[in-house]
């Protein structure tokens, strides 16, 4: 199986929680590595924010002498946003709603993030 179907695979999986509302893959700079987002969502925006959303949080974090983040969560609307790191290349973004029970849902993530931190390295 190649790398693509295999993030693609991972990315599908998660859209069975009912409450996700899509998915992405992206660089930790914010590009475009896989997606499973809906049509309405622009895909290189919302890699673009993953990549934003995160380098703020480590930033954050390393100022105040906190280093080693591997996700972030932050709530818009009635929706979740998650960035969870994958491997050391790579930043996992997930859409859902707020009403999903967030401590299984964020283990499925981070599941999710080291299967594929193992695909891309």
């Amino acid at each position: 199986m190649y790398k693509m179907d295999i993030l693609e695979k991972c990315l599908q999986g998660l859209r069975t929680n009912g409450n996700v509302i899509g998915s992405a893959i992206s660089s930790k700079s914010g590009l475009l590595m896989a997606t499973d987002l809906p049509s309405n969502i622009d895909r290189n925006s919302f890699c673009a924010m993953a990549g934003s959303l995160f380098s703020g949080i480590q930033t954050a974090a390393s100022v105040i002498g906190k280093y080693g983040v591997r996700h972030a969560v932050t709530n818009i609307g009635n929706e979740l946003f998650i960035a969870h790191m994958c491997g050391n290349s790579a930043i996992l973004l997930v859409n859902a709603r707020s009403n999903v029970e967030l401590e299984p849902f964020l283990k499925e993530i981070s599941y999710t993030a080291n299967t594929i931190g193992d695909v891309v390295g």
